[in-house]
């Protein structure tokens, strides 16, 4: 497949599809999940994206999919942006799809109202990045998926009512947990 870059647009096409391929940086927006991506991969398949942000910020409940398919172009999504949430006041509830891999930096930091956080349980995750979670006050339990090996500075400071915490994972160790990661945290 040869592959054509359009210097007009952030696109590539295809010389075989006549498909027009987002290039890597390239925001897509999907009316589907209602969300803003990231191209962080290009290609007809096993393109990837990162979930950049809501189209909707009144929404209350956040899922972030395993994938999209935009303009019959299939994407895993393997990570959220930093601040994609930063200081969200209107979100409550968020379920991270199997395939994400990273929470970015700063990403749910100040969603004050966030209590529960779901990942699925074959989930890919395997960092999350410093105050991903940083004062979501509201916050009441989390379990750390089995394949996350890295929690970044003061991921869960000032969770002040988080009072659980499962960790399923054993690749954590504590030069791999970020300083003051679980500070603030419910006594």
């Amino acid at each position: 497949c040869q592959f054509y870059v359009n210097h007009n647009s952030s696109y590539i096409i295809s010389s075989e599809t006549a498909k027009y391929i987002p290039e890597r940086g390239a925001v897509l927006n999907d009316t589907k999940t209602k969300a803003q991506y990231t191209v962080i991969e290009s290609g007809e398949s096993n393109g990837a994206v990162e979930y950049k942000k809501p189209s909707n910020s009144s929404a209350s409940s956040i899922s972030v999919p395993a994938t999209i398919t935009v303009d019959g172009i299939a994407y895993k999504v393997t990570s959220v942006s930093a601040n994609a949430f930063k200081n969200n006041k209107k979100i409550t509830k968020v379920t991270i799809g199997k395939n994400v891999n990273t929470i970015g930096a700063s990403a749910f930091y100040g969603c004050s109202k966030l209590k529960t956080i779901t990942f699925k349980s074959d989930s890919a995750l395997t960092a999350i990045n410093s105050k991903a979670f940083y004062k979501c006050t509201a916050l009441t339990k989390i379990t750390i998926p089995s394949k996350v090996a890295k929690i970044g500075t003061r991921a869960f400071y000032g969770c002040k009512k988080l009072k659980t915490i499962t960790i399923k994972t054993t690749k954590l160790s504590g030069a791999k947990i970020g300083n003051k990661a679980f500070k603030g945290i419910y006594s």
